[in-house]
């Protein structure tokens, strides 16, 4: 086994764009690893770093060397090769030279497959030295790289995401002479622009290890994760000092470690007047324009007027980079109140008409078209949920307010406050709490982490304006496919199956779609039939996975689905029954059982009663006795306790009765007591699929 040592390999370029630094260094972390096992050099604990300069690569470990080869060739039958004296011949000698041996090294044996002795040398490959392997191999990598906007600087061919200006490269202490672009690697690299005022020589890294230390001591922490971790330390720390806490933004704070060399976080204040406007308005324009948090205060309720925002250096002298940010964060919000007072100098409702000028998709229309078929879907569901016209009617007010405010302002401005601004608009028009609450939370769940809105009427909005989306989606031909989803129909389908998931509407799938369906219809393209089966299947794909989002274990979604799935409500309750059971062993007997009985009645066609007295066996009996015990449970915990009692009597059953015997009418009693118990165990799941 060759010895091993580190291996580091750095490119230092020029600013970098934040949303290409991890792909980068992820592709090229795949193709150095690829590259190591096609080079039969184990790399072991590779490892990434980068900054808004530098992107970087480490391994542990790297063999120096490749390990010698033995590889035995064969080559032409013996009778070829030696003549009838026991010479050579031109033909084995031929094969001795070609891998570069003397005759004397060629034995006569009969290898697996030949019918007789031919000519075999053992040849040693000797392994190449690691470092010429990576001189060879590291340009082409590097240059392989996908890059989606590449550069090309002065009279270069070369193309990459920004002009390298040194590379690093070593392995143990050994500096790997690779070149790319004219560039020549070194055991050098660079540090912050602020250091080299001072320190005008490159920074020296004498070996892998030390890579860290040496740029932190030259102000770079070049370990994303280290960067994130005290930017939230400081963040935390410095809100606590004004009485708050930081408004929590998870996108945010990985923003920032990837735009910053060195996280040094300062608090800035602004004009206290700006409170008044929305929470929402404030936090938004700060990390829009500034990528600054807010703080607020310890309940949660209101902000203070501070905020918080990265500097890309140590320290901040006479608090030039607090000043600057007060400076044009206190522009930026002038601006987002002067939005916030012309929005409010006109009702919401004026808005209603221009809609018609903004396309929400070709086939399907405008907003205001979208918007009318909200109003009926809201319509026709809100009668199923409720008898009380007037929460009907608030539910119908908030359907037709609710992307009016796609033509304000403020939404213009922030296109993420959607919704949010309607809401908040509403409000200070005087409407109903239940109104303005369900358009401020219409959008929500965003995502799969996002929470669902909070209000019931927000719940139906939410899912009537979702469901529009797909079904009407749907219906003209658009169904997301492989990686594609263009218009984000599965993360409307997810949040839409976990708003009937939480809120146990007594609405189906196969409702939804006869709703939208009949309300999209003079706009579908595709028949309503296959559309139809294209939703079921979409809906049930979301199901699945909102079964796996609720964490229950793999045999009770499997098996829960397949018994049906499109009552999430009565879905839902049977998977909270069964994973109390999850790991029963009884039910892995019953699912063999199970899958028996599936096998058994494949091919029969079994009536549903059956006479007790015409069973003759003690364990059919008994099984049968189970039967009746089992259909007259209802609770679906303490029928699931029943079905964990049939494991031995139905081992016992299958160890002792011949169920497709000679006697016709025992054969039947048989087969239709099989039949009921399937029956009864798919009120619950289909056990054949537990496993």
């Amino acid at each position: 086994m060759s010895a091993a040592k580190p291996f580091l390999l750095e490119l230092h370029c020029e600013e970098i764009p934040a949303r290409f630094l991890k792909p980068l260094t992820a592709d090229l972390s795949t193709a150095i690893t690829a590259w190591a096992g096609a080079q039969s050099l184990e790399l072991a604990g590779l490892e990434v770093f980068y900054s808004p300069r530098k992107l970087a690569w480490r391994a542990a470990s790297l063999p120096l060397a490749q390990a010698d080869q033995t590889e035995t060739q064969v080559g032409p039958p013996q009778r070829m090769c030696v003549d009838a004296d026991g010479q050579p011949t031109i033909q084995g000698l031929k094969f001795a030279e070609k891998w570069g041996l003397p005759f004397a090294a060629v034995r006569f044996e009969q290898p697996a497959g030949k019918k007789e002795p031919c000519a075999v040398v053992t040849v040693t490959k000797v392994g190449r030295p690691t470092v010429d392997l990576l001189q060879e191999a590291l340009p082409g990598l590097i240059a392989g790289l996908h890059v989606p906007k590449a550069m090309r600087w002065g009279n270069s061919e070369f193309e990459f995401v920004r002009p390298i200006r040194s590379i690093l490269c070593l392995l143990g202490n050994q500096v790997v002479p690779i070149t790319v672009d004219g560039v020549t690697a070194a055991n050098t690299t660079w540090g912050h622009r602020l250091f080299h005022r001072a320190q005008p020589e490159p920074v020296v890294v004498s070996e892998p290890a030390a890579y860290e230390a040496a740029l932190e001591a030259a102000g770079v922490v070049v370990s994303v994760d280290v960067r994130r971790a005290r930017i939230a330390e400081q963040l935390d720390t410095l809100a606590a000092g004004v009485g708050g806490r930081v408004v929590a933004d998870a996108e945010l704070l990985d923003t920032l470690a990837e735009i910053v060399e060195f996280p040094k976080i300062v608090c800035g204040e602004f004009p206290a007047a700006f409170l008044e406007l929305p929470k929402e308005v404030l936090v938004t324009s700060l990390r829009e324009h500034q990528k600054s948090f807010c703080i607020e205060k310890l309940d949660g309720t209101d902000l203070l007027p501070c905020f918080l925002t990265a500097a890309n250096r140590t320290d901040d002298p006479a608090g030039f980079v607090k000043a600057g940010n007060e400076w044009v964060l206190k522009a930026r919000l002038y601006d987002a109140r002067f939005f916030f007072a012309e929005d409010r100098k006109l009702a919401l409702s004026v808005r209603m008409e221009k809609l018609q000028a903004l396309t929400f998709q070709k086939d399907l229309g405008s907003y205001h078209d979208k918007t009318g078929r909200v109003v009926a879907i809201t319509k026709a569901l809100a009668k199923r949920l409720s008898l009380d016209e007037a929460h009907i009617e608030r539910a119908l007010e908030a359907a037709r307010m609710a992307k009016c405010d796609l033509r304000t302002l403020m939404v213009g401005e922030f296109p993420e406050l959607q919704g949010i601004m309607g809401g908040e608009y509403l409000r200070h028009e005087g409407s109903h709490e239940e109104v303005w609450m369900a358009v401020k939370e219409h959008y929500r769940p965003a995502g799969a982490d996002d929470a669902l809105p909070v209000t019931a009427l927000g719940c139906l909005l939410s899912l009537c304006d979702k469901l529009d989306t797909v079904g009407g989606c749907f219906a003209v031909g658009i169904i997301p496919s492989g990686s594609k989803d263009p218009l984000a129909l599965r993360r409307a389908g997810q949040g839409l199956v976990r708003i009937l998931w939480e809120r146990g509407w007594p609405l189906t799938p196969r409702d939804l779609c006869g709703v939208v369906l009949g309300i999209v219809g003079p706009k579908a393209t595709k028949p309503a039939g296959e559309t139809t089966a294209a939703l079921l299947a979409f809906f049930k794909d979301r199901v699945a996975y909102q079964l796996e989002l609720a964490g229950y274990a793999g045999s009770v979604r499997r098996s829960a689905l397949a018994a049906g799935w499109e009552d999430l409500a009565d879905l839902k309750a049977r998977c909270e029954a069964m994973s109390g059971f999850a790991d029963d062993p009884r039910f892995a007997s019953l699912a063999q059982s199970a899958k028996r009985i599936g096998n058994i009645l494949k091919d029969e066609i079994p009536a549903g009663d059956f006479e007790v007295a015409l069973l003759v066996q003690g364990e059919e009996k008994e099984l049968a006795g189970q039967l009746q015990r089992l259909e007259a449970t209802t609770d679906q915990a303490a029928l699931l306790g029943v079905l964990a009692d049939l494991a031995q009597p139905l081992e016992a059953f299958f160890g002792a009765v011949m169920v497709k015997c000679e006697d016709p009418a025992l054969r039947a009693a048989r087969l239709s007591l099989l039949h009921r118990l399937r029956q009864a165990f798919l009120r619950v799941a289909d056990f054949s699929l537990w496993q």
